[in-house]
């Protein structure tokens, strides 16, 4: 069997737009992992800040068009998984306050919610293979076996576990779900190896043994960092972020390639557009006076242009260009390095042990891409999602 090569994406899927899905899929990762569905205390689902379902309706408070998008993925052959939870929030305690102690039944907003997010999906002619669970905040093995159960009765085929710590809990809970839904309903174990759960880099065969025993037959599917971007990285603290790089009387050249252009916002200083900034762009420029391009596209005072990928600058006196350009450092995966080849080689470790790998996370490949990081340039980047995929491909091949 093929390793099963997996990457988490949060803005830089829900920003992204067609060139988002353009690079995934020619990076021919098996999974795409969408990061990271929040639950609030009434059960509306946001993905990150974003509403996307509410009151048993799927409604994107921001024209994200993500059905449609993720619909090419899952039509490519492409695994599509939400995952649910992070550090620093409550949503398992949002979850099991929803629950009450047991399985939710239509009627309840989390049954509702997460039954209208699939269909969404569905209707747009895709799916979502899987829920993830990255609980960070309520470590109670009943509140996630009864989550899952609400989820497989809702028509979800599986769910997938996100741990790095608290590994009895996760066997409980891996032991009541098979007890209710069978050794298959968890199919994969997202093993966190970076940041708090960097120990895991040395334990991931007694993850393993403590799953099976567990009655599990899930795939085991260890995790590592990419190098990441300054803090922000647009804005940090009132201030452009640190690797925000500023080339002053550009745009991109009107003669270029712009299939990877994204969107334009109208933004009264460039200090709100780089507030504004997602992390789906790797650069953009902001027009001081309006401007017409030989192209055909014509841009007024104060609109800010984005894109993703590699700019080509064309003289233009009424804008400025800012992009990403680093530094991008190994801030989450010690002792082991961010870059591709650190990558290879810790994957080359657990070769026998692991089933796969995933990449934490698009949003940092893009956000370093021209950061000159991993031994690239602006023009040859070599941080890429492609790079990081063949990283554990080939480390476990």
């Amino acid at each position: 069997m093929n390793a099963s090569t997996r990457i988490y994406a949060g803005g830089a899927i829900a920003y992204g737009g067609q060139p988002a899905i353009n690079d995934l899929l020619a990076a021919q990762y098996n999974t795409v992992i969408v990061w990271s569905v929040h639950v609030h205390s009434n059960g509306s689902l946001y993905l990150n800040n974003d509403q996307l379902v509410t009151g048993g309706v799927y409604k994107e408070g921001a024209p994200l068009n993500l059905p449609s998008r993720l619909a090419q993925l899952s039509k490519a052959g492409v695994e599509i998984i939400f995952s649910v939870g992070s550090g620093g929030v409550d949503d398992y305690t949002n979850i099991g306050n929803l629950l009450n102690g047991k399985p939710a039944q239509p009627g309840n907003p989390l049954y509702d919610n997460f039954e209208a997010l699939r269909n969404a999906m569905v209707s747009a002619g895709g799916t979502i293979d899987a829920i993830d669970f990255d609980n960070e905040d309520n470590f109670d093995s009943s509140v996630m076996a009864n989550f899952g159960i609400t989820l497989a009765n809702i028509g979800y085929p599986h769910v997938t576990f996100c741990p790095y710590d608290n590994e009895s809990v996760w066997y409980d809970t891996m032991s009541k779900l098979v007890a209710a839904k069978g050794t298959n309903f968890v199919n994969a174990i997202h093993l966190q190896c970076y940041s708090g759960g960097s120990w895991n880099q040395g334990q991931v065969g007694d993850w393993v043994s403590g799953f099976k025993t567990a009655g599990g037959n899930a795939l085991m599917i260890p995790g590592l960092a990419t190098d990441q971007a300054a803090a922000g990285p647009w804005w940090y603290q009132n201030a452009p972020g640190a690797n925000v790089k500023t080339v002053p009387n550009v745009a991109m050249f009107e003669g270029a390639n712009w299939d990877n252009y994204l969107y334009t916002q109208n933004f009264a200083s460039v200090d709100n557009a780089l507030q504004a900034a997602q992390t789906a762009a790797s650069f953009f420029f902001y027009c001081r006076n309006p401007i017409v391009l030989t192209n055909g596209r014509s841009f007024q005072t104060g609109d800010a242009v984005f894109f993703m990928g590699t700019p080509w600058w064309g003289s233009a006196p009424q804008c400025d260009a800012y992009y990403l350009g680093g530094p991008c450092t190994n801030i989450y995966n010690l002792p082991v390095g961010g870059c591709p080849p650190d990558l290879e080689k810790q994957y080359s470790d657990w070769k026998g042990v692991a089933d796969g790998g995933f990449i934490w996370m698009y949003d940092s490949v893009i956000s370093c891409y021209l950061s000159g990081c991993c031994g690239g340039t602006m023009e040859q980047p070599a941080g890429t999602a492609l790079a990081y995929r063949e990283a554990i491909s080939n480390g476990l091949s």
